[in-house]
């Protein structure tokens, strides 16, 4: 007996692991059962094994391109959208194991940055790729919540772009936690409570998105009264621990803002200040009511006394105002034979 096209048998294939590789998969894939389950966590420990490694060493070298390779290694990207995903479509008893893979990979990191720190040596001061990781501000919010979007929008359309939501995601978790690992064993607890944050902003920011964008999808199934306020309680949960995590960045965001506005207000006076004098200004720091101001140059500098009022004056409140100054020597000699 003939067969319609629509009745044409499939072949068997391999079961979907919808966490490594989001591009292909339905909702349904991110969680994986039996053999592929076991696979997807034997994979999941390989790669952020080596995404860990990567991204340690790209922080430490200050090197672009190496810690991007530990942004397209890492997947936690997938684990984040199967928690999305168990929480809109009411998977409860998945939201424990996916919440344990995320933070037992994310220690995973941390240990694993920690170790190769202690085994390299101490710098004396923090390269930009690490530093720029322990003072999190709204923008990297920004990026987290376009990242969890892209993502959760790449696993429901199912575009086939593989490569998207693993470097959405990842971009803003394994470097963080990599730099807390670091921070830690460099003695910087300060540093590392900075970056662990920044860490937490995204995953919540991150959740939240996915989640968002899966229940405008309709993945959120037709359940009874309880399951809906499940999701209802389950979504609010993670809205208020993006609220609370971004109530520190915004701080910092504010300070930021203000100290660029007070050196812009001061700039000009110290320019005034120095005058025509062979002086130039090595460093520039505004920290809330503390002004440093390095100096290095033939001729001295004028009295501190002066600019200190005028700054006050210009920024409107009182601050406590720092010059180092070093002199520097010139000396041009003509050799004879």
């Amino acid at each position: 007996m003939s067969q319609s096209a629509d009745e044409t048998a499939i072949p068997n294939r391999a079961p979907i692991d919808a966490r490594m590789s989001l591009g292909a998969a339905v909702l349904d894939d991110l969680f994986p059962e039996g053999e592929a389950l076991r696979r997807s966590r034997r994979t999941f420990v390989v790669l952020m094994t080596l995404a860990g490694l990567i991204a340690t060493f790209g922080l430490y070298a200050d090197s672009v391109a190496a810690i991007i390779g530990a942004m397209v290694v890492a997947p936690l990207g997938g684990a984040i959208m199967a928690t999305a995903a168990a929480l809109v479509t009411g998977r409860w008893a998945w939201l424990p194991k996916t919440m344990a893979e995320v933070a037992l990979g994310s220690v995973w990191v941390i240990v694993i940055a920690f170790a190769v720190s202690y085994l390299l040596p101490n710098p004396l001061v923090l390269n930009p790729s690490i530093d720029s990781r322990t003072s999190p501000g709204l923008l990297d919010l920004g990026v987290a919540l376009a990242a969890g979007a892209a993502g959760a929008y790449v696993s429901v359309r199912r575009t086939g772009s593989d490569a998207l939501p693993g470097v959405a995601i990842a971009v803003s978790l394994v470097p963080p936690l990599a730099t807390v690992g670091i921070c830690l064993q460099l003695g910087r607890p300060a540093d590392a409570a900075g970056a662990l944050t920044l860490f937490l902003a995204n995953f919540a920011a991150i959740l939240v998105a996915a989640t968002t964008v899966f229940i405008i999808a309709g993945a959120a199934p037709r359940g009874t009264t309880q399951e809906r306020r499940r999701l209802e309680a389950g979504f609010a949960i993670a809205i208020m621990a993006l609220v609370l995590v971004t109530i520190p960045l915004a701080l910092k965001s504010a300070t930021v803002v203000t100290s660029t506005i007070d050196a812009n207000l001061a700039a000009p006076l110290v320019r005034a200040w120095i005058g025509d004098r062979q002086l130039r200004v090595t460093s520039y720091e505004i920290d809330g009511s503390s002004i440093s101001i390095g100096l290095i140059g033939s001729d001295a500098p004028p009295p501190a006394a002066p600019l200190a009022d005028s700054l006050s004056k210009a920024i409107g409140r009182p601050i406590d105002l720092t010059v180092d100054y070093v002199p520097s020597v010139r000396l041009q000699v003509t050799g004879v034979p």
